[in-house]
């Protein structure tokens, strides 16, 4: 299949994905957090959440300044993808799972990091297929050295291919960071869906811990 044919499925999956993504998340809509507003749990949970949304888009962007206008071009194997082939999909998980803490509940939290990890993993097998195809053998000692989702804790030197340098793309920068801003939302959305729910204008039916 050739390579543009395979890159425009795959960006039909990840419209796809995304679409289907809000309706996975409906019955949040339904749920509160099973720990009191104003608790130190409640507190504790909201500002962890804080922290992994802003490592997120501090970590996207990381990632955009090595690959940013080189994707498919270069195989870039430092910088980030030193330590996980996939730092955009790995930051992006973790920034939906501080969505879930901010909403209160470890629950959510962990559904939306393994909902995010399942996504992922399957489109980043897709795309294995088509970087397969341009890097050839490269690609694969790079894959045999540098695990696909979860970053590894520490890397040898030896290990990667070559130096792939900082670049600055301003258009692939600002559209990672426009992207990234979507988790701010997420934010915004659960205030207010608390403030929905504490004026009674939407009654909760279970909660979630």
């Amino acid at each position: 299949m050739p390579l543009s044919a395979t890159a425009f499925q795959q960006g039909r999956r990840m419209r796809f994905l995304w679409l289907v993504a809000p309706l996975v998340l409906a019955p949040a809509l339904l749920a509160e957090s099973g720990w009191p507003q104003g608790s130190t749990s409640r507190e504790i949970l909201e500002f962890l959440g804080a922290v992994l949304i802003l490592i997120c888009i501090g970590g996207r962007c990381w990632a955009t300044l090595y690959v940013g206008g080189r994707k498919n071009r270069e195989l870039v194997t430092t910088g980030p993808y030193a330590y996980t082939r996939n730092p955009l999909y790995f930051f992006s998980a973790l920034g939906l799972a501080g969505v879930g803490l901010t909403f209160g509940s470890l629950i959510l939290s962990a559904f939306l990091f393994a909902f995010t990890y399942l996504v992922f993993s399957y489109v980043a097998t897709r795309e294995a297929i088509a970087l397969d195809a341009i890097f050839g053998e490269a690609y694969w000692c790079y894959c045999r050295s540098v695990p696909a989702f979860f970053p590894r804790l520490r890397r040898d030197r030896d290990d990667v291919l070559g130096p792939s340098p900082v670049t600055f793309d301003p258009v692939a920068l600002r559209r990672t960071a426009i992207d990234s801003s979507y988790f701010l939302v997420a934010i915004l959305a659960v205030e207010l869906l608390g403030w929905l729910q504490s004026a009674r204008l939407v009654t909760p039916m279970f909660r979630l811990f």
